[in-house]
């Protein structure tokens, strides 16, 4: 009786629990059915926007390209600034120390060309040079510092140059250079003016110091002039600007300043006269040279002549051994042959030398050697 209560009351459980776990797994069919359609859906959301994604991606792939050469670009270009500034500074740096040095430099040439003595010595220098230019030697040509009784005492042009019909042309080579070189220095026109007109004036003075010495009546035979030498063509013509009648008041001096160019014409003018005379001393000699080497052609032809003769009789005795062989020793040795006595080659005389040789003779007249044909 109990155990079919029990199994009563478990029908009646199991009719009753049934309708609610149906209900209830229903609803949760239903729920589960919504979260698949809602993952579906965000699935389908997330397919859509990964392909907008790529697209993106593809669309924006040539910026990123241009983005990233472009980024290469400036950091090589960055790069080459860097080297190209190092650069800089280093030839900067260069630059100024070379800057300095010149300066240096500057300062011991301006306070070397200070001093008379020193400007003289660059002169001469630079005259050296056109002298060798010119083709003419010290110690035959010219001579230097060559000292000789003067008007105050004793006088020494700088330079002495022999002319080649005697006397010589004297020269100095001291000239102003303070003025002018501080006037190249300066960027103010009024004060360079000052500078170049007292430059002038300097050379003025120069030259009536020059003329005062009057060198060239310490040689008998030297032209009534003395050359000042102006190792600069700026030198003068910077003077002119300033005093136009420079030129004429140094020429009625008996001055005549000259630069390197008007120095070159002058010193080549010079050694020409030289070679002329050289030319002209040597002219004897030249005629005595040739005279003997006529003579010694004339010997020359005359072993030449003896050979000939001496070879044409060695020919004539030949060609006449040649003609006694064929008539005594050939003839005899063919009828040999035909009598019947065995020979293992033909014997046949040499032919006879017909070259003719040639008489060589030397004209006088005309300086000809000329050959004559002899037929032997």
């Amino acid at each position: 009786m109990q155990t079919s209560s029990l199994i009563l009351g478990i029908v009646i459980g199991v009719v009753i629990a049934s309708p609610f776990a149906w209900f209830i797994g229903r609803q949760r069919s239903v729920l589960l059915s919504g979260k698949v359609q809602s993952l579906e859906e965000r699935n389908s959301a997330l397919e859509k926007a990964n392909l907008a994604s790529n697209s993106i991606d593809q669309m924006l792939k040539p910026v990123q390209e241009a983005l990233t050469e472009l980024k290469t670009k400036s950091e090589d270009a960055d790069r080459r600034r860097i080297d190209a500034e190092s650069m800089l500074k280093n030839e900067m740096k260069t630059l100024r120390e070379r800057n300095e040095s010149l300066e240096v430099a500057t300062r011991q040439i301006a306070s070397a060309m200070g001093k008379g003595q020193t400007r003289g010595q660059y002169g001469e220098m630079q005259l050296e040079q056109l002298l060798k230019h010119a083709g003419l030697l010290e110690g035959t040509h010219f001579q230097r510092q060559d000292s000789r009784a003067g008007v105050d005492g004793v006088a020494r042009p700088d330079v002495s140059i022999l002319l080649a019909g005697g006397g010589e042309v004297l020269i100095d080579a001291k000239f102003p250079w303070d003025a002018f070189f501080e006037a190249m220095g300066t960027n103010d026109q009024a004060e360079k003016a000052v500078l170049l007109d007292k430059h002038a004036k300097d050379l003025g003075k120069r030259i009536n110091e020059l003329s005062a010495k009057e060198y060239q009546t310490t040689s008998a035979k030297s032209p009534n002039f003395v050359i000042l030498f102006l190792p600069f063509e700026s030198l003068l013509t910077a003077a002119l600007d300033f005093d136009g009648l420079l030129l004429e008041k140094a020429f009625g001096k008996n001055v005549i300043p000259a630069t390197p160019t008007t120095m070159l014409g002058l010193l080549r003018t010079i050694s020409f006269g030289w070679s002329e005379r050289d030319l002209n001393n040597n002219a004897e000699e030249i005629r005595n040279m040739g005279a003997e080497m006529l003579k010694r052609l004339v010997k020359l032809v005359e072993h030449i002549d003896t050979m000939r003769s001496g070879l044409s009789k060695a020919v004539d005795g030949y060609n006449s051994f040649v003609s006694s062989f064929d008539r005594q020793a050939v003839s005899q040795a063919k009828r040999l042959a035909q009598k019947g006595v065995p020979t293992t080659k033909q014997i046949e005389a040499p032919e006879e030398v017909s070259t003719g040789l040639s008489k060589s003779r030397f004209s006088g007249e005309n300086g000809r050697l000329e050959l004559e044909g002899l037929e032997d």
